[in-house]
């Protein structure tokens, strides 16, 4: 017995207009928020460093928005599970642009304390902004899934882009306003933000809807293929799923903490960090579009695999190079095996389980690999401080072990169906 049973494959299901549209909204959403996340990697360890005055602590900024978004996962996820998709957004959204302001209100006031409830605030809202990824997921059904997925995190690399311009506009206003670089950049979050608020309302019918009715939208698929549910979910499919997502997202979290603080140690400026940084959000998301493809036509299985071996040789480069080129090379294999491992894990998820328990579902998985990201910056801190930028490298690939075996362990008969 497997877990789903599609029957048609991707090149014969034709995407409704509608459904192009509302992918296009969920996406500029996704871009906009995208945007404002970036600052974390390119600006929270420089920003705690100067707070505090060592590094030993430099990862808690990312750790603590790590904790903020696991703590928020699951509840969000049963409020778009009762309410709908859209609010869980609207919560988020709103949740960041509050946050951000917090942020640089204590970065102006020079206040650690401050700083780290501004982050938590921040952090959780951008957890909420997570249901972005079920409500794509909601509105294709399994022989497309894993592309309508990559779809709107694609809408990052638009953020990825527009986060070195915020940045750049930090760098170049703060002194004629008589601001700090770091607290601006987080007062112009908000603006970017506000635009998606607009893109929500235009969001219609509420992808949940959707995916309670999918033969509506996707009438010549068979009841099987567009049913979008599994009652018997596979349990080595949702663990393995789980692992990887962990994994994937606990290391590219960790590396990218440290990175812009081993960057800045060399002389890099802000925007040569940034411009890094954003390198790695390419690797994210640029190929997302590519990477769903392939999940849906070869399997999950394969698309996991590859991104985690990725991660591990970004994780080497990143660690053992003294170089800008080479460690952002390392930074952009890190993001491109984070596409594929965490594309493919949150696929996995939403294949094997129904509408009404997705967002729920999507929330455990955030809610343990954002954990992974709150803890593992915390334990990369003391590494770098105690042995040097080289053991996280180590760390980075010891990480990725266990989620490999379970992988190879796992049955995909095809794309999207998983032995019981």
């Amino acid at each position: 017995m497997a877990t789903q049973t599609p029957d048609s494959t991707s090149q014969t299901v034709l995407i409704p207009p509608l459904i192009r549209r509302n992918t296009l909204l969920l996406a500029l959403t996704q871009a906009v928020v995208g945007a404002g996340i970036q600052l974390l990697p390119a600006l929270g360890a420089i920003t705690v460093v100067e707070l505090l005055g060592n590094n030993t602590w430099a990862g808690i900024a990312t750790a603590l928005a790590g904790l903020a978004r696991m703590l928020t996962a699951y509840p969000v996820g049963r409020l778009t599970d009762a309410r709908g998709r859209k609010a869980g957004l609207y919560l988020g959204l709103v949740g960041a642009m509050g946050g951000a302001v917090l942020t640089g209100i204590a970065v102006m006031a020079s206040s650690f304390w401050l700083f780290a409830a501004g982050i938590l605030v921040f952090g959780a809202g951008v957890g909420a902004t997570q249901q972005l990824r079920v409500a794509a997921a909601d509105m294709y059904p399994p022989a497309r899934r894993s592309e309508g997925i990559s779809l709107v995190l694609m809408g990052s690399l638009v953020g990825a882009g527009l986060s070195p311009i915020l940045v750049w506009l930090a760098q170049r206003l703060g002194p004629e306003v008589g601001q700090s670089p770091l607290s601006l950049a987080w007062f112009l979050v908000p603006p970017f933000i506000l635009p998606a608020l607009l893109l929500l309302a235009h969001l219609r019918p509420d992808p949940k809807q959707i995916a309670h009715n999918l033969s509506a939208y996707y009438p010549n698929l068979p009841e099987a293929s567009v049913a979008g549910e599994s009652r018997g979910s596979s349990r080595p499919a949702l663990s393995a799923a789980t692992w990887t997502g962990i994994a994937a997202q606990g290391q590219m979290v960790m590396l990218m903490a440290m990175t812009s603080l081993a960057l800045r140690h060399q002389g890099c400026s802000f925007e040569l960090i940034s411009v890094s940084v954003a390198i790695h959000v390419i690797g994210m998301f640029g190929f997302s579009w590519f990477v769903g493809k392939l999940a849906d036509t070869y399997g999950r299985k394969p698309v996991m695999l590859t991104g985690l071996v990725l991660s591990g040789i970004g994780a080497v480069l990143v660690a053992t190079s003294p170089a800008y080129a080479i460690i952002t090379l390392g930074t952009f294999l890190v993001g491109l095996g984070w596409s594929g491992a965490y594309v493919g894990a949150t696929t996995v998820v939403t294949d094997v389980t129904a509408p009404g328990e997705r967002g729920r579902a999507v929330g455990r998985l955030d809610l343990w690999s954002n954990g992974a990201g709150a803890i593992l910056p915390i334990l990369a801190g003391f590494l770098v401080e105690g042995l040097g930028i080289w053991a996280i490298g180590l760390a980075g690939v010891v990480i990725l072990i266990y989620p490999l075996w379970l992988l190879l362990r796992l049955g995909e008969e095809k794309p999207g169906v998983y032995p019981s």
